[in-house]
C-alpha cells in the first residue's frame, strides 16, 4: 500500500488504517524479526527482554531464530519497531481486528483475513530480503483486492503493488 524510507510515515498510515477498522484489539499485535547471528539476537533481546525466541535451525536449535514480542498499545509498538528497525528487518502485525463491510462492493465485514502490517527494511511480508524502504500491507481475503483499494481510499492512499501471497 505504501513504500517509504520514513518509518514515521508508514506508522502514521497504519494508525489511520486502524481507525477505519470496524474493530481491533490493541493486544492483538506483535513485533517480529529474524535473527541470523548472535549479535542481532543479543541486540533484539536487550532492547525487548520480554521477547520470545524460537529457534528454527537444524533440529530446532541454532540460527535462524524468530524473535517476537507482543505489544499492547500503538505507542509501544511504534517504539519497539523503531528500535528493532535499526537492528534488522522486522515487522509489526495487527491481527485481531475486523475490516468493515463494504456493501457497494458486495463485501461483508472481514475478521479471518483482516490484518495490517508494517514491514521494516523490506518489500515482503516475510522480510526475506533487505530493502531501503518500509512497506505497509493490508491483509484481506484472497481475491478481495477491491477491499484493499477501498481501505486505501479511506485514508487518501492507494495500492502500490500487486497482491502478495500471505501466511
Amino acid at each position: 500500500m505504501l513504500r517509504t524510507t520514513d518509518l514515521a510515515e508508514a506508522l502514521t498510515l497504519a494508525e489511520r488504517l486502524l481507525s477505519v477498522a470496524f474493530w481491533y484489539d490493541s493486544d492483538g499485535c506483535y513485533v517480529s524479526a529474524w535473527a541470523h547471528n548472535d549479535d542481532v539476537l543479543r541486540r533484539l533481546t536487550e532492547a525487548s527482554p520480554e521477547a520470545d525466541v524460537r529457534w528454527y535451525g537444524e533440529g530446532w536449535v541454532g540460527f535462524p531464530a524468530m524473535v517476537t514480542w507482543g505489544v499492547t498499545s500503538f505507542p509501544q509498538g511504534r517504539e519497539a519497531l523503531g528500535i528493532w528497525a535499526d537492528i534488522t528487518r522486522c515487522y509489526i502485525l495487527w491481527h485481531n481486528m475486523k475490516w468493515p463491510a463494504v456493501p457497494e462492493l458486495g463485501l461483508d465485514e472481514e475478521y479471518k483475513y483482516a490484518e495490517l502490517q508494517v514491514a521494516c527494511n523490506s518489500h515482503t511480508i516475510h522480510c526475506e530480503e533487505w530493502a531501503p524502504e518500509h512497506t505497509v500491507f493490508i491483509h484481506a481475503r484472497p481475491g478481495h483486492d477491491e477491499r484493499a483499494a477501498w481501505l486505501a481510499a479511506q485514508v487518501d492512499a492507494q495500492v502500490v503493488g500487486p497482491p502478495e501471497f500471505g501466511w
